[in-house]
């Protein structure tokens, strides 16, 4: 680069061609340098995070200048039509904005799916067995390192450097809690961050919560999600081949494979196909209990299971913590617990049978996104069958108390040929 400026200066002062040229070689290499040198720098990131996207991503957003941590601690919001940036004021804002929004949703829930609780002994039954301090030990071991502290002041990091003298404790609570099918009530209090998406950042509408559940309690989720999965993979109850999320050697990457090479396949034999991408509002947060606990009962849960995952998901509360200044705490009656680890597996249980209504069509998930696909001769065709899968998938919304956000829920086709001017609509009910 110095010999780079040297050279600019000799040239603009001889002015002649051979020093012009000079300066151009070496200001293309130090530019090539440069590129390669920033290449090697964003290569040695992702190569030093062994395949963590959270750090790639953080080490990625602090370069660019997004890196938004320290957001909460300049946060100003309107709180009664007052801009405030008192923290306390606004952890109160986004607690009540949070529960009250949910609240909307669910005030009138449907019993359209609610049937007795029955147990089918010719099947393999589900029942939550004791575990052991080695297995106890495994999965403190297998938890990702994290710093960010729960109600009680404790994180991961801390877990497992000390596991040695819990390992035995937290056996003796785990074991406890399966033998009386009840799940303690001190691990179901979670701390809420509100996390900016876009829009007005002083609209408490335009946050998303994350939630930080007890580090302990992810412990006992972990040993009694790993005897379900075992469970839904040794029976015959599931019709989930379709459900690529929170399922091992599933990911968005193959959902998206699998989605394309299909379409492509479709399209090889002529016609169009189109298809129909639901997006649901709080889908996580609107789960019924009541639904919830009957449709587990097909999956042919043991009376003490139940009793032990209806503990686990009722008499929940939630506080919003802005610069270390917490919400008073408010309680909740819905949803699953989001950041837990059973939570993603019961909401994938919850929506299993949405297949089985989607007659004429094929349907793929990734978690609570899901399209609705079907192959006609033409686009008239194909929008009058999504039509009809449509009107029985609204109402096994309604039936299941979750709700279709149809301003992002749209509608497109595929095929070989120009389109035409004019595109047909799939009805939805309550929009287009």
């Amino acid at each position: 680069m110095k010999e780079r400026d040297y050279a600019l200066k000799t040239a603009l002062k001889s002015k002649l061609e051979h020093d012009r040229r000079r300066f151009t070689m070496l200001r293309n290499k130090v530019m090539k340098e440069i590129r390669q040198a920033k290449a090697n720098f964003f290569i040695n990131i992702i190569g030093e995070a062994k395949g963590n996207s959270k750090l790639i991503w953080e080490n990625l957003k602090k370069l660019t200048g997004k890196d938004h941590s320290n957001t909460a601690k300049r946060l100003e919001i309107m709180v009664n039509n007052n801009l405030t940036q008192d923290a306390v004021e606004i952890a109160i804002a986004f607690n009540s904005y949070f529960i009250d929004s949910v609240k909307v949703l669910t005030q009138n829930p449907s019993t359209g799916l609610l049937g007795s609780v029955l147990v089918n002994d010719a099947q393999p039954v589900f029942i939550i067995r004791e575990v052991s301090e080695s297995k106890v030990n495994k999965v403190i071991s297998s938890l990702k390192n994290s710093k960010s502290k729960d109600v009680f002041g404790l994180d991961s990091t801390f877990l497992k450097n000390y596991k040695e003298s819990l390992i035995g404790p937290i056996t003796k609570v785990t074991n406890t809690s399966i033998g009386l099918g009840l799940f303690p009530r001190v691990w179901k209090s979670a701390i809420i961050t509100a996390i900016f998406k876009s829009g007005d950042p002083a609209d408490v509408s335009n946050y998303r919560p994350i939630s930080i559940l007890p580090v302990v309690s992810k412990v006992v989720e972990k040993c009694v999600a790993e005897q379900l999965i075992s469970h839904l993979n040794n029976s015959p109850f599931t019709s989930h081949s379709m459900q690529f999320g929170f399922r091992a050697k599933h990911s968005t990457e193959t959902a998206n494979c699998f989605f394309l090479e299909n379409v492509k396949s479709k399209m090889d034999k002529g016609g169009v196909v189109g298809a129909v991408f639901l997006d649901l509002r709080k889908a996580f947060d609107t789960v019924n209990h009541e639904i919830l606990i009957t449709k587990l009962s097909k999956f042919n849960f043991s009376p003490d299971a139940l009793r032990w995952m209806k503990s686990y998901l009722e008499g929940r509360t939630q506080c919003v913590r802005v610069s270390n200044e917490l919400s008073p705490t408010l309680s909740y009656d819905v949803g699953v617990p989001q950041g837990s680890i059973l939570g993603p597996l019961l909401f994938s249980l919850y929506i299993n049978d949405l297949p089985s209504v989607c007659t004429g069509s094929e349907v793929q998930m990734y978690a609570d996104d899901t399209v609705i696909y079907v192959h006609a001769k033409s686009k008239q065709q194909a929008a009058q069958e999504l039509t009809t899968v449509m009107v029985q998938v609204t109402k096994w919304l309604s039936d299941s108390c979750l709700h279709l956000n149809v301003k992002k829920t749209v509608c497109m086709f595929f095929t070989k040929r120009a389109t035409d001017a004019t595109e047909p609509y799939v009805y939805v009910p309550g929009g287009i």
